[in-house]
């Protein structure tokens, strides 16, 4: 495999993984152990072979590649798992989104227990379907539901509970993004 090709997929793949990590829950639905799986052989194989391709071209009885290839895999390899890991890329979209989930904060549902409301509100990059405010604290907005049968919520909360969300205890998480905002996940049991 050439090393150019092995680079323009890395980049590729990483951009697709980059731009699904803006929407809550399209990477989260991919289960735990084949994630690893696959992105661990796959970066063990790339960055082997960018290695190779980069002491190749240090060797002295050979014309001389260029490394640009090996070295933009190895940059693919590094970056991509820091900023899927520190949500960078979901912070820095949703803090141009911020003030449209502001302006809608001020029309909160009354709190209630496990209680939503259909909100339907398209803001380009995230579609709003339910919302609710949670009495135990934290006004909920989910962008995203998983398949059955573990029907799982995801979007986004400002000033969250620790307990759980209107859309479910279950599976509980949160991810600080900016300010009181976070990115939430919850089970529907």
């Amino acid at each position: 495999m050439s090393t150019w090709f092995l680079a323009l997929f890395c980049v590729t793949g990483s951009g697709v993984l980059v731009f699904l990590s803006v929407v809550p829950g399209m990477l989260e639905q991919v289960p735990d152990r084949v994630a690893w799986i696959v992105g661990g052989v796959f970066a063990f194989l790339a960055g082997i072979l960018a290695v190779r391709h980069l002491l190749r071209s240090m060797r002295a009885e050979r014309p001389r590649p260029r490394p640009t290839s090996g070295i933009i895999v190895l940059l693919a390899l590094v970056l991509t798992p820091i900023l899927l890991y520190t949500h960078t890329p979901r912070r820095q979209v949703f803090k141009t989104y911020q003030p449209q989930f502001d302006a809608l904060l001020a029309r909160a549902p009354p709190a209630g227990d496990h209680s939503t409301v259909n909100l339907n509100v398209d803001l380009q990059q995230y579609w709003i379907d339910e919302w609710g405010t949670d009495i135990r604290g934290g006004t909920y907005f989910r962008t995203m539901v998983g398949a059955a049968p573990d029907r799982r919520s995801f979007g986004f909360a400002y000033r969250p509970n620790v307990d759980g969300s209107p859309f479910g205890d279950a599976g509980y998480e949160l991810q600080h993004l900016t300010g009181d905002w976070y990115s939430f996940a919850a089970s529907d049991r």
